[in-house]
């Protein structure tokens, strides 16, 4: 019986859409059978800004497991194996069990969706979860773009498709193209099969480590062994509204603990490039303030809960500079908190040459998340000046950059646990599709001096 433990950690986030969709399958790389699943070879911490309508929130969430069973996926719950791949499933799917018990449903993926045809429970006590997809579908083939649109389309509101994947690109084909065109192949059918997917589902790639002991089929072809660690992903998919009471609403809190799976390294969400303003004011009487200064009188007519336009504004009597205090609410948006707090992340532009000197994760009760510090060394004063502050929108996220390869053919290569073939071609294609108007940044917000 394996031990299943869920540690704690929280992201605050929320949704936008997202789908994943592409056709794999086949060829030397998902080469197996039901044999390589039960006597394997013995060698082996971004987010996104809110649609502008969303459905209510479900009042109960459920999960939808979909497995990839194929050669390629076999070896990561082998004999002897120290068991990251399964340990992070069950966690996962046991926090769902939890809120609602017998609600998960499980499915075998590869040719096609097949139902496992098992209780949650005869999931947990197997020894080697492969063996519960015995003969169902043809383990040599994984067709993505038929296992995707069943899945998508299936997606009801409070239901949450669950995949487990390497994400590898390969038919029965690539064995015999070079990698470049079958890189290039899957860049655009990612583009084209996302395109028409933008507005109702979402999708949270999440990327993790975990044991690897088997045979590992490279893109052009001949089965090699391999011991050691690999990259494989969690693809979370549901319907706007649902993404967000996932990832943001407090009661599922214990279903969102992402960071706390074995093997978890990082994530990034999918999104269309709408902009979408967050809440933002400046802070008065902010201890880290210097100068004086006070909302507009004509502000203060129109806008009783923010403040965005200053008046009466004096240097500080000792070092002639000024420093403003300035809460965000960058709670709706998915990316981790190292990038909303990276003065890098932004652009700045300023009249009187503001720079944003700090910014640090602080709730308030004026309802925002972070506090950004603007100083400026010499403020010029006279006529209205303006501050404009951009969030970026960055892609690839270092973590896909630094995992893809376009070369997995030596599995002795220092830097082969780390690697997924193709892993940025795959998911610059989402990108284009939820990014058409390739948009740099998720928001503008804009502050002015009188």
């Amino acid at each position: 019986m394996r031990i299943l433990w869920l540690r704690t950690i929280y992201f605050s986030a929320l949704t936008a859409s997202a789908l994943l969709l592409t056709q794999c399958g086949g060829g030397d790389r998902k080469r197996g059978n039901q044999g390589e699943a039960t006597e394997p070879s013995t060698e082996t911490a971004e987010s996104v800004s809110e649609p502008q309508s969303v459905k209510a929130a479900p009042k109960n969430l459920k999960a939808k497991l979909y497995l990839e069973a194929s050669g390629s996926m076999f070896p990561y719950d082998a004999a002897g194996s120290t068991g990251e791949f399964d340990e992070a499933l069950q966690n996962l799917l046991t926090a769902f069990e939890t809120q609602k018990p017998g609600s998960t449903e499980l499915f075998v993926v590869n040719d096609n969706v097949y139902p496992m045809g098992v209780s949650f429970q005869q999931l947990v006590e197997q020894p080697n979860i492969f063996t519960l997809a015995k003969d169902k579908g043809d383990s040599r083939h994984t067709d993505f773009s038929l296992i995707f649109k069943t899945i998508l389309s299936g997606l009801k509101e409070g239901e949450v498709g669950v995949l487990f994947s390497d994400l590898i690109y390969s038919t029965e084909s690539t064995s015999a193209q070079s990698s470049a065109k079958i890189l290039a192949d899957v860049e655009t059918l990612m583009q084209t099969t996302f395109a028409s997917q933008t507005k109702d589902k979402s999708l949270l790639l999440i990327k993790l480590q975990g044991a690897f002991k088997g045979t590992y089929y490279p893109h052009n072809g001949g089965g090699k062994p391999y011991n050691g660690s690999r990259p494989y992903y969690i693809a979370l998919m549901a319907t706007n509204a649902t993404m967000k009471a996932l990832l943001s609403d407090e009661k599922f809190e214990s279903l969102s603990r992402f960071s706390d799976l074995p093997g978890f390294e990082a994530f990034h969400y999918f999104t269309s490039a709408s902009d979408n303003v967050p809440f933002y004011t400046v802070l008065l009487k902010d201890a880290d303030q210097a100068g004086q200064f006070e909302q507009s009188r004509q502000e203060r007519k129109t806008n009783k809960e923010a403040i965005h336009t200053l008046e009466n504004i004096e240097a500080d009597r000792k070092t002639r500079g000024l420093t403003l205090a300035v809460g965000v609410d960058l709670g709706g948006f998915y990316l981790p908190d190292s990038y909303k707090t990276d003065p890098k992340s932004y652009e700045i532009e300023s009249d009187e040459g503001f720079k944003i000197q700090k910014i640090v994760a602080e709730r308030g009760p004026e309802g925002y998340t972070h506090k950004f510090l603007l100083t400026t060394a010499e403020p010029q004063g006279g006529g209205k000046r303006e501050i404009s502050i951009r969030l970026k929108r960055k892609f690839p996220p270092a973590w896909i950059a630094q995992t893809t390869t376009a070369d997995d053919s030596n599995p002795k290569s220092e830097d082969f646990s780390e690697k997924t073939f193709g892993i940025l071609n795959f998911t610059r294609g989402i990108e284009k599709a939820y990014n058409p108007q390739q948009a740099l940044t998720y928001f503008t917000i804009s502050l002015y001096l009188n």
